[in-house]
C-alpha cells in the first residue's frame, strides 16, 4: 500500500473516485424520485481551480448546477442565495427537488502528507486548501484575527464561523481542520435548509464530505453525511 493510500484510509476511509461517487449518488437518489430532469443541483466547493472537476462531473450527471462555492467551501450565499436557487428548480408532479453537494477539500501528497497538492506550471508542492492553511498559520501565530476585512470578506467570514470550533490551546492539523470544516458546512447547510425549504412543496437531498486531490491527477470524494428528504421524511443514502 502506498503512503498516499495509507493516509487516505486513515482519515477518509471509503473515499471513492468522483465519477463513481456521482454515479452511485444518482442511482441512490433515483430510487427516491430525484433525476436530472426534475432536480436542481446546488454544488458548493472551494474556489480553488482543482475543485472544479467535481462541478463539471456533477453537471455531466445532474445537469447545470447552481453555484454555492466560496473559499474553503464555506456557504456564504445566505437565505437570498438559497431562495434564488430554489426558484430555479423544475416543478414535476407538483414538487420541487433540490440536491445539495457541498464540501471542503484537501490534498494528499505522494508521501502521504496532508494539505499538499501539485499544480500545473508550478514547481514543488502547493497547499490545498490554501484558505484553511492560512487559518492554521493564524492559529499557530497566536489566534484568529476576527476583524471583518471588507477587502477579504469571504476569508473573514470563514474565520468567524470556524472560530467557535478551534482553539490556540489545541491547534488542529490540516486533516482535522478539514474534518471540522466539513462538519461546519453540514451544520450551516442544515440551518439554511430550515430557513428556506418549504417541505409542503419541495423534496431535497444532502451530500457532504471532503473532496480529496490525489498526488498526480484526479480527485476523490469521502462522504460524511447523505440523505434524501421526501415528503418531509428522511431516508439515509447508501453511497
Amino acid at each position: 500500500m502506498s503512503a498516499f493510500q495509507e493516509s487516505l484510509r486513515a482519515q477518509f476511509p471509503g473515499a471513492q473516485d468522483e465519477s463513481i461517487f456521482l454515479a452511485r449518488s444518482y442511482a441512490a437518489l433515483s430510487a427516491h424520485g430525484f433525476r436530472s430532469a426534475n432536480t436542481l443541483t446546488c454544488v458548493g466547493v472551494c474556489r480553488d481551480e482543482l475543485c472544479r472537476s467535481l462541478v463539471w462531473k456533477a453537471r455531466d450527471v445532474w445537469g447545470e448546477a447552481f453555484n454555492f462555492s466560496s473559499l474553503g467551501g464555506m456557504l456564504t450565499l445566505g437565505t437570498a442565495g438559497f431562495r434564488a436557487a430554489h426558484y430555479h428548480a423544475p416543478i414535476a408532479d407538483g414538487r420541487e427537488r433540490y440536491l445539495y453537494i457541498v464540501m471542503p477539500h484537501i490534498g494528499i501528497g505522494e508521501s502521504g502528507e496532508f494539505g499538499s497538492c501539485v499544480r500545473a506550471g508550478r514547481h514543488g508542492s502547493s497547499a490545498a486548501c490554501g484558505a484553511l492553511t492560512s487559518v492554521l498559520e493564524e492559529l499557530h501565530g497566536g489566534g484568529l484575527d476576527l476583524t471583518l476585512d471588507h477587502d477579504n470578506i469571504e476569508y473573514s467570514l470563514l474565520k468567524e464561523h470556524l472560530a467557535p470550533r478551534v482553539s490556540v490551546e489545541k491547534t488542529p492539523d490540516i486533516a482535522s481542520l478539514t474534518h471540522t470544516m466539513s462538519a461546519l458546512i453540514y451544520d450551516e447547510l442544515e440551518h439554511m435548509i430550515d430557513l428556506t425549504v418549504d417541505l409542503k412543496v419541495a423534496d431535497y437531498a444532502v451530500i457532504t464530505g471532503v473532496q480529496i486531490h490525489r498526488p498526480v491527477s484526479g480527485s476523490m470524494v469521502w462522504v460524511n453525511q447523505s440523505y434524501a428528504c421526501v415528503q418531509g421524511r428522511r431516508y439515509p443514502l447508501a453511497l
